[in-house]
């Protein structure tokens, strides 16, 4: 097996392997009577269980605990960018991502209510993943849906990193921020099972935390914006209600030290950590020397590319023994051009310039979840041969960085990975192999 296609092998085998069904199946389990989630125990009788799963692995998350503890769960709602099959929740919501759409604001004003129908005493089991800033929304005070999406489309092409983005949609927002709590009884339990899709882990920023108290402000918000040049680009109703948020005539999202929930646990249930280590621990099955990152990136896409060839390169083995090395995170393109692409397919033509002529190595780059920005490919596989070949086609690698166009470029040279989408979110994942 060619070694970009070994990459490619891998890379499903691990989707696999860390599937969200995986993922809450070694999370809940039922013991007698009890509940067990994680280490906490819950006597499934004395608990009524409410079930909220938002998100891009929120099917097939809610299908898992279905399976588990199906006939104790009272009510449920599923908010999905995914066509439902087969699922037995009360209700399902199919909304947009990465820009909301009416669906989106049905579904954020459905769990406002959904909340507000659980009973005191009750168990509610929350299942957050990537997406779910989108797919959940109810807009503050005049902003209305079509400048939302404006708002979003500045913010997904300025360069800013997902906590920063996720500050500004926060603070346009009724129900993010912890703000979804206030519409539930204190007097409940609160299990939030959060697949991980951004760099720190930080539940405040998985999905804009719409259950996880928020340390972040208007202020915050304010100083993104500016730092982005968008203050003067953004709508003036999302202009105003933020100039309201900074003189206090609006108030902030809920902070940590306002939760009143009686009580309430957050578990991160998987990760791109416990993805890369799930390949290196197959790749070392097979007879490779793995190189783990302790780290995630979160750079420009540039500065992301030549840290991770630097990585590689520095790296050496004197006995020449083959090496696949893993990262993980999500980096960032700054969008100026016309062109169509996803930051996995630009950082892999990046990297393909960056080990031109290195004929011993292979990069793949790709999105978990199998959506790489506008586009039906989940990333690119390429290697040190790939400019050689695209140059001697008459395609300039270049000129498709420049217009924002790497898709393109990538779909020329038959270097694009199309895995349709995954049902997962666990940020991206770059393999590269060096025999």
């Amino acid at each position: 097996m060619g070694d970009k296609n070994y990459l490619k092998d891998l890379f499903h085998r691990t989707l696999t392997a860390c599937s969200p069904e995986n993922a809450v199946r070694e999370a809940v389990e039922i013991e007698g009577a009890k509940i067990k989630i994680r280490d906490h125990h819950f006597e499934s009788d004395e608990y009524p269980v409410y079930v909220l799963a938002v998100g891009k692995a929120s099917i097939p998350m809610f299908k898992s605990l279905d399976n588990i503890i199906g006939n104790r769960i009272i009510k449920s709602l599923i908010v999905t960018p995914n066509s439902p099959e087969n699922c037995s929740a009360d209700q399902i919501i199919t909304a947009n991502h990465p820009v909301p759409d009416e669906e989106s604001i049905k579904a954020g004003r459905a769990a406002a209510s959904f909340m507000e129908s659980v009973p005191k005493n009750a168990l509610i089991i929350t299942l957050i993943s990537g997406g779910t800033s989108s797919l959940m929304c109810n807009p503050a005070g005049a902003i209305t849906l079509s400048d939302l999406r404006t708002t979003f489309d500045l913010l997904n092409q300025c360069g800013a990193s997902i906590s920063e983005i996720n500050t500004v949609r926060k603070h346009c927002s009724q129900i993010k921020g912890g703000q979804l709590l206030r519409y539930l009884h204190q007097d409940v339990t609160l299990i939030d099972l959060i697949i991980s899709d951004v760099p720190s882990n930080d539940p405040t920023f998985i999905g804009s935390g719409p259950t996880v108290g928020d340390p972040s402000t208007y202020q915050d918000a304010y100083h993104v914006l500016l730092e982005y040049q968008l203050w003067n680009k953004i709508p003036e109703s999302v202009k105003s209600h933020i100039e309201k948020g900074l003189t206090g005539e609006v108030v902030e999202t809920l902070s940590p030290e306002e939760e009143t929930i009686k009580r309430h646990e957050t578990e991160i249930i998987s990760s791109a950590e416990q993805f890369t280590q799930q390949a290196a621990d197959f790749a070392s099955e097979d007879g490779y020397k793995c190189v783990l990152s302790d780290q995630p990136f979160n750079e420009d896409v540039e500065s992301v590319a030549s840290y991770i060839t630097d990585k590689v390169l520095s790296n050496e083995d004197r006995d020449g023994n083959p090496a696949i090395f893993f990262f993980y995170g999500e980096s960032r393109v700054v969008v100026t051009g016309e062109g169509k692409g996803g930051r996995n397919q630009e950082l892999a033509l990046r990297g393909a310039l960056k080990i031109a002529g290195y004929n011993n190595l292979s990069w793949l780059s790709a999105g978990t979840d199998g959506v790489d920005g506008p586009t039906d490919a989940a990333g690119a596989i390429v290697d040190g041969q790939t400019i050689t070949k695209a140059r001697d086609k008459g395609v300039n690698p270049d000129e498709h960085l420049q217009n924002n166009d790497s898709y393109h470029f990538h779909k020329q040279m038959d270097t694009l990975l199309v895995t349709g989408p995954t049902g997962n979110n666990l940020m991206d994942v770059v393999f590269v192999i060096r025999n």
